[in-house]
Order: C-alpha cells, then structure tokens, then sequence
C-alpha cells in the first residue's frame, strides 16, 4: 500500500496539499485565506496549523538551553 502522506498518518490529504498549507502558513496567511487557495475546507486547515504550531513548540522546547537552578 502507498502512503499517501509521509509527513501525516492516515492522512486525508496529499503530501502536496500538505506542502501547500506549509508554504502558505510560512507566508503569514491565515486559514481562511489558505481554505480558499487550497480548495479544503477550513476545519481541516485550522487542525493543520495547530498540529504545525505545536511541533514548532515543541522543537523550541527542545532546543533551548535547559533552565540550571542553583
């Protein structure tokens, strides 16, 4: 079986759309404004973008000095 998103587990969406979202999310656009370029609906944009914020956390988290207490 193909995976149809390397990026997403069971993933409705193509690796392109996703890329899609990436870019326009790295432009500054908001999700109503991706919903209507990318032709999906807005719901599953706004939980692309949280997924996306979330792992952008997450690596900030994890590559900060960690915090010494004396």
């Amino acid at each position: 079986m193909k995976v149809k998103n390397k990026y997403v587990n069971r993933s409705r969406i193509s690796e392109k759309k996703f890329r899609e979202i990436i870019k326009y999310f790295s432009l500054d656009l908001n999700a109503v404004q991706i919903k209507e370029l990318t032709g999906l609906s807005r719901q599953t944009i706004n939980k692309y973008l949280t997924a996306i914020r979330l792992r952008i956390v997450e690596l900030s988290i994890l590559q900060s000095a960690p915090l010494v207490s004396r």
